[in-house]
């Protein structure tokens, strides 16, 4: 095990102050640490269990709900690893208080108010349980996802923006992500069916096939879905898998009760080019967004945030010339048919100042949102950089009732 008092004697900081936690001296043997400040308490791998009376480390005696797949905009620091945040955890016994452990060194920090908690629902305890193996990882190392440096969350989304605002001016990119835009916007057409209880299925060739019509199949199969990815996200304490499926469920009620067929048809043809610029949004938003290591996002999510960057400005920049020179609107289709501009202009009488002016604004509120969301993150970063940084400066005493080494004078 781990020197409880951290490097060279000296205590670890608390990572909710900073301030030296001090041994606790009735629990030794448990390697664990008190912020008389915060009321917090840190243990180290396995010193939990004996700290509530436990022989074993209960963390690993049980599997536990697995990690949020979101940075915490507040998580705290590992007091022993600098720049990693704790995961907010349950305790492996039923119905446990929530806990907060280090993934990289297994240390723990919970509220002294929750070691009674605990104890308790030890003592409540008939039999013990069953060790379940952990399956084996594909990867014996530590987990693939770290949280992003301060450089890197300040330069990587405008960096990829930029290049992509350059690279849009050359034909061979465009070529070969020309695929890329056609499919986000024929997913853009399916969502919005979907979402209005159609039938689609969206094809990567430019075409995609609608049946016009509520279909209770399509609804209850989005609903169900919708109520899955909320019940994650709610296991996980993920924001991103609670709040977007709610928002996809608001407008799933209105596309299919609150409009009518004429309404769906406008907005399912208005979500082609709508597609291409929100998804590729969703991509750069995704940046930031924790995935389980298995998908090896820590690689993906530099892939998704690059093309995701060329969809959204190559479709804004598009758009804002359309809306400056309106002989640029395409009103064919990809095929010879009439295109979506063609169908918004004579079916639902859109002019193209309507047109185009209802996709700028669209395309401003996308990049607003990216705008935000980086902020946020920056943000982030920086509280952990400083954070770190405070932990390394402050001069850390040996506490008060620790014992002296061999050979040194009392």
């Amino acid at each position: 095990m781990s020197d409880p008092l951290g490097v060279g004697g000296t205590s670890l900081a608390c990572p909710g102050c900073s301030r030296p936690m001090t041994l606790r001296a009735a629990d030794l043997s448990a390697a664990a640490l008190d912020c008389p400040h915060c009321a917090l308490v840190w243990c180290e791998p396995g010193g939990l269990g004996r700290l509530v009376g436990h022989a074993d480390d209960l963390l690993d005696e049980a599997p536990v709900s697995p990690p949020s797949m979101d940075v915490a905009l507040d998580a705290r620091p590992c007091p022993r690893c600098p720049g990693v945040c704790l995961d907010r955890v349950p305790f492996a016994l039923p119905r446990g208080p929530w806990i907060e452990r280090c993934p990289y060194c297994s240390g723990t920090l919970s509220p002294a108010s929750a070691l009674p908690l605990m104890r308790e629902a030890l003592a409540r305890r008939r039999a013990p349980r069953p060790v379940v193996e952990a399956p084996v990882a594909l990867d014996p190392d530590v987990p693939r996802w770290r949280p992003l440096s301060l450089r890197q969350s300040a330069l990587a989304v405008p960096v990829a923006l930029l290049a992509a605002l350059v690279l849009r001016g050359f034909t061979l990119p465009s070529l070969l992500l020309w695929g890329v835009r056609v499919s986000l916007h024929e997913l853009g057409h399916a969502s919005v069916a979907w979402a209005c209880s159609w039938k689609a299925l969206p094809l990567p060739v430019g075409l995609t096939l609608i049946f016009p019509g509520r279909s209770w199949t399509v609804f209850v199969g989005m609903l169900a879905a919708v109520l899955g990815l909320v019940g994650i996200g709610v296991m996980r304490r993920s924001a991103a898998l609670v709040v977007g499926p709610a928002l996809f469920a608001v407008a799933l009620f209105i596309g299919t009760f609150a409009l009518d067929l004429g309404t769906q048809e406008m907005w399912v043809t208005f979500g082609g080019c709508g597609g291409e610029l929100v998804y590729g949004a969703t991509l750069v938003l995704l940046f930031h967004h924790r995935m389980p290591d298995r998908s090896r996002w820590d690689y993906f999510r530099w892939a998704a945030l690059a093309l995701g960057a060329w969809v959204l400005v190559d479709a804004s920049m598009f758009w804002r010339g359309c809306a400056l020179d309106w002989s640029r609107i395409p009103w064919d289709g990809s095929f010879g048919e009439d295109g979506d501009m063609t169908k918004l202009r004579d079916q639902h009488h859109w002019d193209e100042l309507k047109i185009t002016g209802r996709y700028v604004a669209l395309a401003k509120l996308c990049l607003g949102l990216v705008g935000v969301w980086w902020a946020a993150h920056l943000a982030a970063a920086w509280r952990r950089e400083r954070l770190s940084g405070e932990r390394r400066d402050t001069p850390r005493s040996q506490p008060a009732d620790a014992r002296p080494a061999r050979g040194t004078p009392r």
